[in-house]
């Protein structure tokens, strides 16, 4: 029987929201994602995510605990499905972007969650995939399991 789970993409803002502070709008969408949904990376998305994470500019949000920007790289490759890149796209008009989309269509995503509002989420939708902000990709999740969930007494 096919995974009813959603397939999904994360770029690296919104990776980066999320481990600057998990109770975000991108930190619930994370949290979401890897936890009801199939999240999938790239050699290319996970080689940004470990450059992007250790600017020296972002150790100021992290100054409590040195070793968390590590661990949340560690969980999340943990987490995700590392897959190959089998179409390459090169429609963005930032380039370093195509990496998420080749990415997203390679594995057939339902969804790219992103905080490029200049770059791509203006590209929604792209070959049948949404590509939306972290408080849309919650709503499209949490809105059809709560039509599921039994009514109270």
């Amino acid at each position: 029987m096919p995974s009813a789970r959603k397939r999904v993409v994360l770029d690296t803002s919104t990776l980066i929201s999320a481990a600057i502070n998990p109770r975000s709008p991108s930190g619930i969408a994370y949290q979401l994602a890897v936890e009801l949904c199939d999240v999938f990376v790239s050699s290319e998305s996970m080689a940004e995510l470990a450059e992007v994470i250790q600017r020296e500019k972002l150790r100021r949000y992290f100054a409590k605990d040195e070793g968390f920007r590590e661990r949340f790289f560690a969980d999340y490759r943990g987490v995700a499905i590392d897959a190959p890149i089998t179409i390459v796209a090169t429609e963005c008009t930032d380039p370093k972007d195509n990496k998420f989309l080749s990415l997203a269509r390679s594995v057939r995503a339902d969804f790219i969650v992103s905080g490029d509002k200049k770059h791509l989420i203006p590209m929604h939708p792209y070959f049948g995939i949404a590509i939306v902000g972290d408080q849309d990709f919650v709503a499209a999740i949490v809105v059809p399991l709560h039509r599921k969930a039994p009514a109270l007494p």
